[in-house]
């Protein structure tokens, strides 16, 4: 492989990320190469930096239009395969803060957890209503005398 004018098409969130937009390209006929995230003298004094440490698709520039399609397509297909993760395929948990009164929705996978609201800074309880009912529904069947 050999890029004439290389160009950076794409800049990818991991290296995962990146060879997977390659083999897309190279399975459309586009060569592409893959530049990670790796720098031995960045980890040694500073780590990674953003922007400066990340991994990136390269094509040549003549290759320009014809990967917009399939960089496009992959983005889509991204967007779509990330969307049931970010919600964990569950509505968000509206909560309503003590503190301010204001309506707050937190990610189904917080649920049972203890947040700060993102209004006033105190914390909440992220649980839904009806769990809160049936908790105290047993609480107080348990506390009644035998």
């Amino acid at each position: 492989m050999h890029l004439v004018k290389p160009i950076a098409a794409y800049n990818a969130a991991t290296n995962h990320e990146a060879h997977l937009v390659k083999m897309c390209l190279i399975e459309a006929g586009i060569d592409a190469a893959v530049t990670e995230d790796h720098s031995l003298v960045g980890y040694w004094m500073l780590g990674t930096l953003p922007e400066i440490h990340k991994p990136q698709v390269w094509i040549s520039a003549c290759d320009a239009e014809r990967a917009k399609s399939v960089l496009r397509a992959f983005e889509q297909s991204a967007s779509a395969r990330r969307e049931p993760r970010e919600t964990g395929g569950e509505t968000p948990v509206n909560v309503v803060c003590d503190e301010c009164g204001q309506t707050s929705a937190f990610p189904a996978a917080q649920r049972g957890t203890i947040q700060y609201c993102p209004r006033c800074g105190a914390h909440v309880d992220v649980d839904d209503a009806d769990d809160q009912d049936r908790y105290g529904q047993e609480s107080q069947e348990s506390s009644a005398p035998d």
